[in-house]
């Protein structure tokens, strides 16, 4: 939803629509181009931040280099104007993938079940005097 209204400050006809709207709320700079890309590349950040955070904990690189690759892609697709589509698209594409692969690896991670026999020892009782 997000990137649908993002996407839609190009319009000619809702620019001033979005204007009132985002100037009445405090962030009118939002719907500058250097605004879009400043939040663009913030909120890129943060996600880099997340993935790099949980990669710490499963120790799965493989995440964090694809977001990378993808966050690379969009800022290119971004800065780039007019930017080719399919950068654009494979950009998303990757970093969608990075974060539910993150996911996919921290559900693996915390699983619930212990296997029989791979608990923890027994606790020895100790004789009382």
């Amino acid at each position: 939803m997000g990137v649908a209204v993002l996407s839609k400050f190009t319009c000619s006809m809702c620019i001033g629509a979005y204007a009132g709207a985002l100037g009445s709320l405090g962030v009118g700079f939002v719907a500058t181009d250097s605004g879009l890309t400043a939040l663009t590349a913030l909120l890129l950040v943060l996600g880099l931040a997340g993935i790099g955070w949980s990669a710490r904990r499963h120790g799965h690189l493989g995440p964090l280099s694809m977001m990378l690759v993808g966050a690379a892609a969009l800022l290119v697709a971004r800065l780039d104007q007019p930017a080719p589509l399919t950068i654009l698209i494979g950009g998303a594409a990757l970093a969608l993938g990075a974060s539910v692969w993150n996911v996919w690896l921290e559900r693996k991670q915390s699983s619930c079940c212990v296997e029989p026999g791979e608990g923890p020892a027994p606790e020895q009782s100790i004789p009382s005097k």
